[in-house]
């Protein structure tokens, strides 16, 4: 964190610890980053390198860059209003399962803004990783390793999760990592 922290011309990056196991990182709305006891516990372990947790942090640091966290919490009150709109009209039209149709709705256009922020977030990554001399190779081998570090999905459909698969993250990755390397 101390190259990031140096290539954002800031004395140091304050990183909190969320107390719970899962492997994981987050930003909050007011700018604040932690990261979670399941990742550090990975680290400790040997499981993810510094590097590689350095670009969970790139990662939440992009969130907070890039007004996620914020817009977010716009985003749900809107998510609220329209579930009301659509469980009153649809529930009209198809009494007994309008509510049902309109929360899997709602629930769907939530995943596809809160999996943009993650591809936006991942390119900010990407870059303050490159500036600062880290790269996104760390980022690569990170998203590489995710599923069998955090829970796996399961039998979600991909079109419900919040994040988008690792491997479509990785191509992205890589895809903004050779057009840099092409224009130098």
């Amino acid at each position: 964190t101390n190259r990031i922290a140096k290539s954002l011309s800031v004395s140091e990056i304050p990183v909190r610890v969320h107390e719970i196991n899962s492997f994981n990182g987050l930003a909050t709305a007011d700018g604040q980053i932690f990261i979670t006891r399941g990742a550090l516990d990975d680290f400790y372990n040997g499981k993810v390198t510094a590097e590689e947790l350095s670009s969970i942090i790139a990662h939440e640091l992009g969130h907070v860059a890039l007004g996620h966290s914020k817009r977010r919490m716009i985003d749900f009150s809107m998510q609220n209003a329209l579930r009301i709109i659509l469980s009153l009209a649809i529930g009209r039209l198809i009494p007994a399962v309008g509510t049902y149709i309109a929360n899997f709705l709602t629930s769907l256009l939530a995943a596809k803004l809160s999996r943009n922020d993650e591809y936006e977030a991942d390119a900010y990554a990407a870059a303050l990783l490159a500036k600062s001399g880290i790269g996104t190779g760390a980022q690569i081998s990170l998203l590489t390793k995710l599923d069998t570090l955090g829970k796996s999905s399961g039998s979600i459909p991909q079109w419900l999760l919040s994040h988008p698969k690792a491997s479509d993250r990785i191509m992205a990755i890589e895809k903004l990592t050779k057009n840099w390397s092409s224009k130098s």
